[in-house]
């Protein structure tokens, strides 16, 4: 297994890069083509389509490929539209490649993310913590590159990097062995955590769910505006200069590294409402900040606590969802990665309208404003246990499966 795991982990590093590429180059992007923030959120809105429509595909393609087949058609999808876009095309070509480049990797962490819940159910968030580690290093390491190259006057070269990772990959993944059989080790397994309600209804459950996908709604929102419009919001609200505002999606890259890394090992000792709670009050305190804040200082300071405090919020999102509904998992995580994409395809488009016809500071607020609704929902979920505990103790079922 241990081919198969590195093999994932490598995938989940290119999602990483892949997702933080635009964002990295948006402003040459958009000066490149003489465009404005509206049109650079649009480019985002369809590549979030394209991730959103790249997940129903994956469970078809799951159910008639190999998982190796699979992996490697999606990776010579990215292969080709990084390479396309690296060519610099017609702005209306790049917005079809860019789309056809998310189709592929929504394929890529669909498939991947719903093995690991299947596989490794004793130790989800531990497994989810170490993908969302390896994502965090394609993310922190793209921005970097293209700072370097946007020094250099050749920013397009960054698809180019991210085409041929992929491709690489392609290959590899036409090479793995992969088993389910004894696959799920007790190491480093996750903290004891309460059962999930054992009597809701279907309408119960269906709430329920609800909930859970317009959690991973917000928290995409916030995770998308940020990749896509850091950059530019150092440069037009903090006043940075352009491959030093390229930075800082690298600075809060490093710091979601970080938080995902001591994730892995906090969740062995929390349950994941706390975990989330805490993480996601942490994370409007410092956005508040940030806010009030114009230095640049300061600002280089507030962004890697961000990170920090906004590093699990995902994956322990995701388990937390699979958690809740046992033998459900392919089911559950298509559709937290679908509200994930549809998340990521809204709110950057209305940060990036938001920035073009009013104050970017009224930008900022609207991303705190998804902050705060994320804890609205979480606080609901919370408030929903504690509610079907106070059912099971007035029916006599033992209280501890409702914790």
């Amino acid at each position: 297994m241990k081919p198969f795991a590195f093999a994932s982990y490598a995938l989940y590093f290119l999602a990483g890069l892949v997702m933080t590429t635009v964002g990295s180059v948006m402003p040459q992007l958009l000066k490149h083509y003489e465009l404005s923030y509206t049109d650079g959120g649009q480019l985002v809105f369809l590549s979030s389509v394209g991730f959103l429509l790249g997940v129903p595909f994956s469970a078809l393609i799951m159910s008639r490929l190999s998982v190796q087949n699979a992996l490697a058609l999606a990776c010579l999808t990215v292969t080709v539209s990084q390479l396309g876009i690296a060519a610099l095309p017609p702005f209306g070509v790049v917005l079809l490649l860019n789309f056809i480049n998310s189709f592929g990797a929504a394929t890529v962490e669909v498939t991947v993310a719903a093995l690991m819940m299947e596989v490794f159910v004793g130790r989800r968030a531990v497994v989810m913590s170490y993908l969302e580690v390896s994502f965090g290093l394609g993310a922190l390491l793209m921005p970097i590159i293209a700072s370097i190259l946007i020094g250099n006057g050749v920013w397009s070269y960054s698809f180019f990097i991210t085409g041929t990772l992929a491709l690489l990959l392609a290959v590899v993944w036409k090479k793995i062995v992969y088993s389910q059989e004894g696959a799920d080790v007790t190491e480093a397994a996750d903290a004891a955590e309460a059962a999930p309600p054992q009597h809701l209804s279907r309408v119960g459950k269906g709430l329920l769910l609800s909930l859970f996908l317009l959690m991973i709604f917000m928290y995409s929102g916030i995770e998308g505006s940020l990749n896509n419009f850091l950059s530019s919001i150092f440069i037009d609200y903090v006043g940075t200069a352009q491959n030093y505002a390229a930075l800082s999606i690298g600075v809060f890259w490093a710091a979601m590294v970080l938080g995902r890394l001591a994730t892995g090992w906090i969740i062995r000792k929390v349950n994941y409402s706390r975990f989330l709670l805490a993480s996601m009050l942490g994370s409007l305190v410092i956005w508040t900040v940030f806010i009030v804040s114009h230095s640049a200082i300061a600002s280089f300071l507030l962004i890697p606590a961000l990170g920090l405090t906004l590093s699990g919020i995902y994956s322990i999102t995701m388990v937390y969802a699979n958690h809740t509904f046992p033998g459900k998992a392919r089911v559950v995580t298509s559709l937290v990665t679908g509200f994930a994409g549809i998340g990521g395809a809204v709110f950057p488009a209305l940060v990036g309208y938001t920035m073009d016809r009013a104050a970017p500071a009224a930008a900022l607020w609207l991303v705190a404003a998804y902050i705060a609704a994320y804890l609205l929902l979480l606080s609901t979920v919370i408030m929903s246990y504690r509610k079907r505990a106070a059912v099971a103790l007035e029916q006599g079922i033992d209280s501890k499966i409702w914790k």
